[in-house]
């Protein structure tokens, strides 16, 4: 009797592991989506939503996905492989076509509200339930990890990636002090040297957030083109490069043209880390984004920004950092 009481309270507890039955959501695009749950085939069209799926420990239900700039081989790669084996089986570089999702038997489909918003329409037609995300802020990105939360049953995981992330802008503005403080001002540049972030995009509010005020903040839209001119008129004082495309801080520093720009004098130019995904784009990785950002700008305030990485990825992802990926975040 003992013996099948304990079966049963063990199937009562996986059971209890995901959500039972429909689940109607409202998605980021203000769709109200019926899902039957539990969800344990997803697939991803949106590089940024795959990643939330890693943070929140529910990677094995990834079928099928593309990812936010990940190259097989790159050392980002053999990182996400360590606590993903099945990566190489799921993994797409290229945009998905219909008959390659509906050929996995997706129980859910993740999709952004721009690029997919023809592909939903169309998945709806076959019956698969499709949630737009759009996390392009961070209240945005906030309200994604606790609707995916909420979709997959681990709420509880992702109230401690929300808090995690609340506590430390907190703990940054207290580290700050003084209101009055000097905020540096910062170009953010993207796969180009003279390719900028506007001030609509995610990484000039983690900026504000650091305690830095974006040179490029009155641009509007996407990413931006600009002339060294503008650039010379600016005159940042930091430079943040992003941790994708193949600028170096060393294209600047060892570019004339660059010379008179106060944060090359300084030799203030960073390249932003990325360990699974980048820092700096709007997933649960970025709330490490903050906290580099920061330090970077005000090495007064002691951040160690290793030791909190470390931390991160060890409680929300089980990994743990290799000497090479720590020398990427000291850069």
């Amino acid at each position: 009797m003992r013996a099948l009481l304990a079966v049963a309270v063990a199937l009562l507890l996986g059971l209890g592991a995901f959500p039972q039955g429909k689940l109607v959501v409202t998605d980021q695009a203000g769709n109200h989506v019926e899902i039957e749950t539990p969800v344990k085939r997803v697939v991803s069209l949106y590089g940024v939503a795959t990643m939330y799926l890693y943070a929140l420990g529910v990677q094995d239900r990834l079928v099928l996905g593309t990812y936010a700039g990940l190259r097989p081989g790159s050392p980002s790669w053999e990182a996400l492989g360590t606590i993903d084996p099945d990566l190489p089986h799921k993994y797409s570089r290229q945009k998905l076509s219909l008959e390659e999702v509906l050929a996995h038997h997706p129980d859910l489909v993740l999709a952004g509200p721009t690029l997919h918003r023809q592909d939903a329409e169309l998945l709806a037609k076959f019956g698969v339930p499709v949630v737009l995300l759009h996390a392009e802020g961070v209240k945005e990105v906030e309200e994604a990890t606790a609707l995916l939360g909420e979709v997959f049953g681990v709420q509880e995981r992702a109230a401690r990636l929300i808090a995690y992330f609340r506590d430390n802008v907190q703990r940054v503005r207290e580290l700050l002090g003084d209101p009055q403080r000097e905020a540096p001002r910062v170009l953010f540049v993207g796969t180009h040297p003279l390719r900028v972030a506007s001030g609509q995009m995610y990484q000039t509010e983690l900026i504000s957030l650091a305690g830095g005020r974006s040179v490029s903040e009155d641009l509007q839209g996407h990413w931006q083109d600009v002339d060294i001119e503008q650039v010379l008129l600016w005159d940042p004082e930091v430079i943040f490069i992003a941790p994708y495309g193949k600028v170096t801080p060393e294209d600047l520093l060892n570019d004339p043209l660059w010379h008179g720009i106060s944060a090359v004098r300084s030799r203030r130019v960073h390249k932003m880390p990325r360990v699974f995904a980048p820092w700096d784009i709007p997933t649960p990785e970025s709330f490490l984004g903050l906290l580099w950002m920061a330090a970077k700008l005000h090495p007064d305030i002691g951040i160690d920004v290793v030791a909190e990485a470390k931390a991160f990825y060890r409680e929300f992802y089980g990994y743990e950092l290799p000497d090479g990926l720590v020398t990427v975040i000291e850069g």
